[in-house]
C-alpha cells in the first residue's frame, strides 16, 4: 500500500540584506553562487523527486515549499506553513560555510529534547534518514565528504509549537560549499547538474520512508 501525507520543503534563506547589513543568504561558493539559490534550487528538484517516485509508487502525496522564489521569510512564517498544511514532515535545506581550512561533510540537525522538543525521538529518526540519503548520495561521487552526523541545535525554524503536532522535522546541511571542490561537485562542474538531481532523489526516497 502506497504512503499518504503532506512534506513541506524549506529552502533556506533568501531575499536581500537584512537590516544592519548582514546578509540574508548565509554562504557564498568560491564562485559566486549565493547558498539562497542553491537551497531552492534543490527544494524544487526534490520536489519533482517525491512527485514522480509517488507516481511510481502509488503514493498519496502534497509537497508544499515555504518559499517558490527570492524572498525573505522569518523562521516562524517557514515552520507555520507545516502547520497550516497539517504536514508529517518538515525538512529545511542549508549549505555550510567555515573558517576551518578543511571543513568538510553533511550533517542534519534536530531541536533539543531539553528545548521543548516533544517530538525529539520521531526527528532524530527521521534525521537519520535524510543524513544517510545525502551523505551515501554526495560519498558516491566524492569520497572526501565526512559524515557529520544527527546533532542537536537550537533552530527557531524547528520549534514544535510552531510546526504545529506530530511533525517530523529536520535541517540538513548539504556540504561546504566555501570550499573549491564542494563548488565544483554542485554548483559549476560538469557533473553538478547530475550530482544535484542525484542528492534530491536521496532524498526524496528517504522522504518517503520515513512517511
Amino acid at each position: 500500500m502506497g504512503k499518504q501525507g503532506t512534506i513541506v520543503i524549506d529552502p533556506g534563506h533568501g531575499g536581500a540584506a537584512k537590516t544592519g547589513g548582514s546578509s540574508a543568504n548565509n554562504a557564498t561558493s568560491p564562485s559566486g553562487v549565493l547558498e539562497k539559490n542553491v537551497t531552492l534550487r534543490m527544494a524544487f528538484l526534490t520536489r519533482d523527486a517525491l512527485l514522480a517516485e509517488a507516481n511510481a509508487g502509488g503514493h498519496q502525496l502534497k509537497v508544499v515549499l515555504t518559499r517558490e522564489d527570492d524572498s525573505n521569510l522569518g523562521l516562524s512564517a517557514r515552520a507555520n506553513v507545516a502547520k497550516k498544511e497539517k504536514a508529517k514532515l518538515f525538512l529545511s535545506i542549508h549549505c555550510n560555510a567555515s573558517d576551518e581550512h578543511n571543513a568538510r561533510g553533511v550533517e542534519t540537525l534536530i531541536r533539543p529534547a531539553n528545548l521543548g522538543n516533544v517530538n525529539h525521538a520521531e526527528d532524530k529518526a527521521f534525521a537519520q534518514k535524510i543524513q544517510n540519503a545525502v551523505l551515501g548520495a554526495i560519498k558516491a561521487r566524492d569520497a572526501k565528504t565526512k559524515d557529520r552526523g544527527v546533532k542537536d541545535q537550537e533552530l527557531g525554524v524547528l520549534r514544535d509549537e510552531e510546526l504545529g503536532p506530530g511533525v517530523a522535522a529536520c535541517l540538513v546541511e548539504l556540504e561546504f560549499i566555501d570550499r573549491t571542490d564542494v563548488d565544483e561537485l554542485l554548483n559549476i562542474g560538469p557533473d553538478s547538474p547530475a550530482v544535484r538531481e542525484e542528492i534530491a532523489l536521496a532524498i526524496a526516497q528517504a522522504m518517503i520512508a520515513a512517511l
